[in-house]
C-alpha cells in the first residue's frame, strides 16, 4: 500500500472526466437538437453538411427569383392582352372599313380611330414595366448587330444560336409607282372648264376635280388624296433619268419638282412588295390627257404594282464545298416587300427587315410590264451578315449554383413589328390588305403570348422541382446533423450512471490511503 501516490484514485478521476466529457457533449446534443455543434463533433460531416445547408439557402432563394420571373411574364402578358384587344378592335374596324357602303367621311372616322389606337399599342409597348425594366418594347429581345445601316430585325427565335448568319439582297423592292406618259398641258393660269371636271378615282378613292380648279387646286387634291391612299403625288422634270430611278428614297429615286407646267405626273405608294397596287382611273378622258395621263381615261385605266425584294443565302467555299454563313442546309429562304424571312425546322424563324436601296436596283416607271416597273439594272449583289447574341435577354437564376438560369427572350411588340403603323382603310384595296394584315398581326401577338405561357409553365416545374430539392436536401442534412433523441437520451442516461458511479468510486479510492492508518496504530 502507498500513500504519495493514490493510483486507483487517478485511474477513477480519469474514468470521471471521460464520463462527465460525454455527458456534457450528450446534453450539449439533446439541448440544442444538433449533433453537429461544432467541428470537433465530426470535422468532415461539418464541412458536408455546411455545405449542403448553403446549398439549401441558394434553392430557397432561386424559389424566390422563380417567383419573380413569373411576376415579370404576368406582367408582359396582362400588357398584350390588352394590346390584343385592341387589335381585335382592328379587325372590327378594318373589315368595317372593307364594306364599300362607307363613305369617304366614314372611312375617314374608322382611320382616325385605327390611328388612334395605334398611338396606344405604342404606349403600352413603350410604357410596360417591370421594376423600371421595359418588358416588350425590345429591350428583353436578342441583339442582332447588322453590318448594314438601316437593317432592322423583326425577330430572332431563342433555337438560333449566337454567330454570324448571313443573307444576299439580289434585287430590291419596290412600291407601286405611276409615271405620267405626257407632260402636264395644263399651265398655272388655266382653270378647268365644265366640260373638262371629272372625278380621279386612286383605288377606289374619288378625287373630286371641279370646274374652275385651276393647277395648284389639282395638284394639292392629288397630294391629299394620295396621303389619304397611303402614297405620294408629286411630279418631276424628267421620268427617263434612269440614273435617279434606284429605290431607297421616299420618292422612290425622282427629283420632285416645283414647276407643274410641262412636268410628268408621278403616284406612288409608301408600302414596298407585291401586294401594293396603284389603279387610276378618270371619267374625262380631257382631264387625264390636260394631267398627262391619257391612259387613266381609256379602259381599266392605269395600274402600277409593287415588287417584294430577292434574296439568298450567302455562301463561302472552303476546300471546294459550298456552305452556308450560319444557316442550316434546311433552312428555306422568302421575301415580302423589304421582308426576309428565315424558317427552319423546329419553328426556327429569322426575319429581318432591309432599307429600300440596298442592292441599288435601277426601275423604269413609265414602261412597266403586267403593271411592274420595269428593272433596268439589278445593280450589285449586296451581302448582309447579322451577328446574333444573347445580350438583352433576361436571365432568371433558377439555381443554387453559377449559370443556372432561365433565358426570357420577350420580342419587340409595337406597331412596327407587328405591322399596323401603316394601317390604310381610305380606300377599298387598301382596306383589303388592311384586314390581312390585322390576323397577320393576330397571328404573331398569339405566338408571343404562346411562347410566355410557355415559359410560365416552365417557371411553374421549376418551382415544383425546387421544392422537391429543398424538401429532400433539408431530409439529408436532418440525417446528418440533427440529434436521434431517443439513441441520445439513451446515451445521456448510461453516462448519467457512469458519472455517478465514477464520483462514488473515486470517493472511495481516496479513502485508501486512510486505511494505512489502521496499519501505523498497530
Amino acid at each position: 500500500m502507498r500513500i504519495n501516490t493514490n493510483i486507483s484514485a487517478i485511474v477513477s478521476n480519469n474514468a470521471l472526466q471521460k464520463a462527465q466529457n460525454a455527458l456534457s457533449t450528450s446534453i450539449e446534443r439533446l439541448s440544442s437538437g444538433f449533433k453537429l455543434n461544432s467541428s470537433v463533433d465530426d470535422p468532415a460531416g461539418l464541412a458536408i453538411s455546411e455545405k449542403m445547408r448553403m446549398q439549401i439557402r441558394g434553392l430557397n432563394q432561386a424559389n424566390n427569383n422563380s417567383s419573380d420571373g413569373v411576376s415579370v411574364l404576368n406582367t408582359a402578358e396582362g400588357a398584350l392582352s390588352e394590346i390584343q384587344s385592341m387589335l381585335a378592335r382592328l379587325k372590327e374596324l378594318t373589315v368595317q372599313a372593307v364594306n364599300d357602303v362607307n363613305s369617304d367621311s366614314e372611312r375617314r372616322a374608322i382611320q382616325e380611330e385605327i390611328d388612334n389606337i395605334n398611338n396606344e399599342i405604342d404606349r403600352i409597348s413603350n410604357q410596360t414595366e417591370f421594376n423600371t425594366q421595359s418588358l416588350i418594347n425590345g429591350n428583353l429581345t436578342r441583339r442582332v448587330y447588322s453590318d448594314y445601316q438601316g437593317v432592322n430585325q423583326l425577330e430572332c427565335t431563342d433555337n438560333y444560336v449566337a454567330g454570324i448568319y448571313g443573307v444576299t439582297v439580289t434585287e430590291d423592292a419596290r412600291q407601286a409607282v405611276a409615271v405620267s406618259s405626257f407632260t402636264i398641258s395644263m399651265n398655272d393660269t388655266q382653270t378647268i372648264s365644265a366640260g373638262q371636271a371629272g372625278n380621279i378615282s386612286i383605288n377606289g378613292y374619288k378625287i373630286e376635280i371641279a370646274e374652275g380648279d385651276t393647277l395648284g387646286n389639282i395638284m394639292g387634291k392629288l397630294v391629299d388624296g394620295m396621303n389619304n391612299a397611303g402614297g405620294e403625288a408629286f411630279v418631276v422634270a424628267s421620268p427617263t433619268d434612269n440614273d435617279t430611278k434606284s429605290n431607297g428614297t421616299k420618292y422612290a429615286g425622282f427629283s420632285p419638282s416645283t414647276n407643274y407646267t410641262g412636268s410628268y405626273l408621278v403616284m406612288m405608294t409608301n408600302q414596298f412588295g407585291s401586294d401594293q397596287k396603284l389603279e387610276i382611273k378618270c371619267d374625262n378622258i380631257e382631264l387625264a390627257a390636260m394631267l398627262g395621263m391619257p391612259e387613266a381615261g381609256i379602259g381599266d385605266g392605269i395600274i402600277a404594282e409593287g415588287k417584294d425584294c430577292e434574296a439568298e443565302f450567302t455562301t463561302t467555299i472552303s476546300n471546294g464545298v459550298q456552305t452556308r454563313v450560319g444557316f442550316e442546309s434546311s433552312a428555306i429562304i422568302s421575301t415580302k416587300g423589304t421582308e426576309i424571312t428565315v424558317t427552319d425546322v423546329n419553328n426556327k424563324v429569322f426575319k429581318l427587315d432591309i432599307p429600300g436601296n440596298v442592292s441599288g436596283t435601277i426601275f423604269n416607271d413609265q414602261r412597266r410590264t403586267d403593271g411592274k416597273s420595269e428593272i433596268v439594272s439589278k445593280g450589285n449583289a449586296e451581302k448582309i451578315n447579322q451577328e446574333v447574341t444573347d445580350v438583352g435577354t433576361l436571365s432568371v437564376h433558377i439555381g443554387g449554383n453559377q449559370d443556372q438560369v432561365i433565358v426570357i427572350n420577350i420580342p419587340e411588340i409595337s406597331t412596327y413589328t407587328l405591322k399596323t403603323e401603316n394601317i390604310n382603310v381610305m380606300t377599298g384595296y387598301t382596306a383589303t390588305l388592311s384586314v390581312q394584315i390585322v390576323d397577320e398581326a393576330i397571328t404573331r401577338l398569339n405566338k408571343v403570348r404562346s411562347q410566355l405561357g410557355a415559359y410560365e409553365n416552365r417557371f411553374e416545374h421549376t418551382t415544383n422541382n425546387l421544392d422537391v430539392s429543398v424538401e429532400n436536401l433539408t431530409k439529408a442534412l436532418s440525417v446528418m446533423t440533427d440529434t436521434d433523441m431517443a439513441e441520445e437520451m439513451t446515451e445521456y442516461t448510461s453516462y448519467t450512471v457512469m458519472t455517478q458511479a465514477a464520483t462514488s468510486i473515486l470517493a472511495q479510492a481516496n479513502q485508501r490511503p486512510a486505511e494505512v492508518l489502521q496499519i501505523l496504530n498497530k
